[in-house]
């Protein structure tokens, strides 16, 4: 026979409403017919009856509690205060509540009548690496004569010559494209301007005829068209990220103004769901009291029925699994 039955006397007084006294008959019951079960017994025993008779009479004093009374008990009547406190903050908390909806509302509706500010404008990569390239060919032919020549390699030389002006052409065209500072925004163009007319001085300095000539010139002119045209796209791309910000900015303002609704209005709600809890709670334990506010010895006489029930159940089992009939 299993010895490893749980406790039906476990967690027999509860809180539930209108539950105890049923819970109470109902564990009394169990807890009697496993002992019996337990024990083999065929015929009723004195001794275990007496002291089932006990455990019923001690349970029916446990389950019985006075009723629910604040004029009387001092606990009784700081529950109430408590019960009445809770009343009147819930009050409080769902009128906040409503305030706080009606603000989100209106902050949800404020954020879709603003403008989306979408993507920051930033200048189209095939644009800057197309600027770049144009720089780098200027350049190239100038730092191959005066730097790279004469290394042996005409290959060599060229590679050469090309990755040195590849890195003036990016570091010009980002300085020119990222600098957003209004008091200094000739400064890239400057650079760049003073850049083709330095890069111009080496190439007419290293022109021996007419011819090489013309085409320092001509590649010092390209140089600064090259660095005028970018600038006149960074200007138009700073004037479009200027308008982009202001609309970002009101946007990000809108959004903080519903996030932080929203949150209010869940610290209201989350409040509710707390007061609500405790005073579901009391009205549990009045209630509790109330039904437990028995006459003690109808409570016993409640328990021992329960005991006698259980008993008899338990020696009926024991008697059919002699027999054969059934199993415990």
């Amino acid at each position: 026979m299993e010895n490893n039955r749980k406790n039906s006397l476990d967690e027999i007084f509860g809180t539930d409403a209108g539950g105890a006294v049923l819970r109470m008959q109902v564990g009394i019951f169990k807890h009697a017919e496993n002992r019996t079960l337990e024990s083999g017994a065929t015929e009723p025993q004195p001794d275990d009856l007496r002291a089932l008779e006990d455990h019923a009479r001690a349970m029916a004093r446990e389950c019985y509690r006075d009723r629910f009374d604040p004029t009387q008990n001092l606990h009784d009547a700081m529950r109430k205060a408590e019960y009445e406190k809770s009343l009147a903050q819930r009050v409080e908390a769902e009128k906040g509540e409503q305030h706080a909806t009606a603000n989100l509302r209106d902050a949800e509706n404020e954020l879709a009548r603003t403008p989306k500010a979408g993507q920051k404008p930033a200048a189209p990569p095939p644009l800057v690496a197309a600027f770049v390239v144009a720089i780098t060919l200027t350049i190239a032919p100038t730092v191959h004569d005066a730097i790279f020549h004469g290394l042996g390699d005409n290959l060599l030389e060229w590679f050469a010559s090309a990755i040195s002006a590849a890195f003036v052409g990016v570091m010009l065209t980002l300085a020119i494209l990222s600098g957003r500072r209004t008091v200094w925004t000739w400064v890239g163009v400057g650079a760049g301007v003073i850049l083709g007319l330095g890069l111009g001085a080496i190439r007419l300095a290293a022109s021996e005829n007419a011819g090489e000539v013309l085409v320092a010139l001509g590649l010092t002119v390209m140089e600064i068209a090259a660095v005028l045209l970018l600038e006149w796209v960074a200007s138009g791309l700073r004037a479009s990220e200027a308008a982009w910000l202001a609309r970002h900015t009101v946007e990000t303002q809108a959004i903080a103004s519903r996030d932080a609704a929203q949150a209010a209005l869940t610290r209201w709600r989350d409040r509710i769901r707390e007061l609500t809890d405790a005073i579901t709670h009391q009205i549990a334990y009045v209630e509790d009291r109330h039904n437990r506010n028995i006459h003690i010895a109808e409570l016993e006489a409640v328990a021992l029925k329960a005991a006698s029930d259980g008993y008899s159940s338990g020696l009926a089992k024991n008697i059919g699994r002699i027999r054969g009939v059934g199993g415990g």
